[in-house]
């Protein structure tokens, strides 16, 4: 699909889209994906790797953070959860 593993974490995926990046980070069973159309990203999945997953959606909650976005639509990170 084009993606390469990024040298810092080999568990977050890069792809270069010329204007902007597209990222897929894996945590055992689990992804994170960022970019603007995730929605064609999972059907691309789902084709050429017949991968069936669950849970697809905006991101809530993840391997142990919060997630939410601030007035300005930036994405947040934050432990609540975990701390609480």
């Amino acid at each position: 699909m084009g993606f390469v593993p990024c040298q810092s974490d080999p568990d977050v995926w890069m792809k270069d889209c010329g204007s902007h990046y597209k990222y897929v980070c894996v945590y055992v069973d689990n992804l994170a994906v960022m970019m603007k159309d995730p929605n064609k990203f999972f059907v691309d999945l789902k084709k050429i790797g017949g991968y069936g997953l669950k849970g697809e959606g905006k991101i809530k909650y993840h391997i142990g953070g919060n997630f939410f976005c601030d007035p300005d639509g930036t994405l947040v990170y934050s432990a609540k959860t975990y701390v609480n």
